[in-house]
């Protein structure tokens, strides 16, 4: 069995529509002795910054343009004083953090300061075989014969550690997953797995903004028969591939979120059905988990002392949780990395 059919299910999500950290098999590491979380103070880094500008509430449709950043200084409406202060990180799920470009000893330091961590999805949650409906096809040659003998080949030219065999039962929306992410899979470098053990060894209570079967359900949320031609088109010009990676890797370390988020929306080489399917895949995984988890998010930042931990793309835009809190009156700071 090759490495990326042991740790499949640890694919990670499209880089493309960034979805949660999740889909890994690994634990958190756990001290025993550490103290509870009830037991800390709430506290903020004492860290000199850079100036930064506060988002202020109103009803600028295009302010959420104006943020530059991946870590952000979140306080509620009327909150003063460190025990109102979260933090709110957009994380990447593949790259070094040199290729991230982040300090992430202020990360971490960031997550120390807080008495909670809130993430997408709890990443020691067992298995369910039945979950795998949503990642598999059925049939060895499902997928091959979805996109054709010529695009499955260019994808496993791309995918070379990769067996055919196990290749063809992968769902459109998987096979993407490791195309758009460099084949990289979850590994101990993935900074959600990271920020999760620092908290468990920290003592932080951990929570979750969704299930592994929720998030899953919404990864499979186009039919695969209606997301194959995504793939397909994609496949005609695989070299693009490793150019929108280097990309994507480029927008987050300058902190450009909302011109990711303009690359994002361009969908280059779809036709209008490629683009119909993509569009219906960036609700399910944007839009309307997002709506999800606001008013849980709301309330948890209102009591201030949580470090939120979800996928950079859902900061951004018109429908992304910057945007969304401020226009919730909470005040939001970019700090700098």
């Amino acid at each position: 069995m090759h490495v990326h059919e042991k740790r499949i299910m640890g694919l990670p999500m499209r880089a493309m529509a960034l979805i949660a950290g999740g889909l890994l098999g690994a634990a958190a590491l756990v001290v025993p002795d550490a103290p509870r979380a009830q037991d800390r103070e709430p506290g903020v880094m004492q860290r000199p910054r850079e100036p930064a500008v506060a988002q202020e509430a109103g009803h600028d449709p295009e302010a959420w343009r104006r943020w530059r950043g991946v870590l952000f200084r979140v306080q509620p409406p009327g909150g003063h004083g460190d025990d109102t202060v979260s933090f709110l990180f957009g994380t990447l799920h593949f790259g070094s953090a040199a290729e991230l470009g982040l300090d992430t000893d202020v990360v971490f330091e960031a997550l120390g300061h807080m008495r909670r961590l809130v993430n997408e999805v709890d990443n020691q949650a067992p298995w369910d075989p039945d979950m795998d409906r949503y990642r598999l096809l059925p049939g060895k040659d499902g997928l091959r014969a979805l996109i054709g003998a010529p695009a499955f080949g260019a994808l496993a030219q791309l995918l070379p550690d990769v067996s055919p065999a196990w290749l063809s039962r992968l769902k459109p929306w998987a096979a993407l997953a490791l195309l758009e992410a460099r084949g990289e899979t979850a590994g101990d470098q993935l900074l959600d797995l990271q920020l999760e053990r620092r908290a468990a060894a920290a003592g932080l209570a951990v929570e979750h903004l969704e299930t592994l079967r929720e998030q899953l359900a919404a990864l499979d949320c186009v039919p695969a028969v209606e997301h194959a031609p995504v793939l397909e088109q994609r496949l005609r010009t695989p070299w693009l591939f490793a150019e929108d990676s280097a990309r994507t890797l480029e927008y987050y370390r300058t902190r450009d979120l909302a011109g990711w988020m303009d690359d994002v929306d361009a969908m280059e080489g779809l036709d209008a059905r490629g683009r119909a399917a993509e569009q219906q895949a960036r609700r399910c995984l944007i839009e309307d988990r997002n709506a999800r988890w606001l008013p849980r998010l709301d309330a948890l930042l209102r009591r201030g002392g949580v470090f939120v931990a979800v996928g950079a793309i859902h900061l951004t835009g018109a429908a992304g949780l910057l945007e969304q809190l401020r226009r919730r009156g909470f005040s939001i700071v970019a700090e700098p990395l």
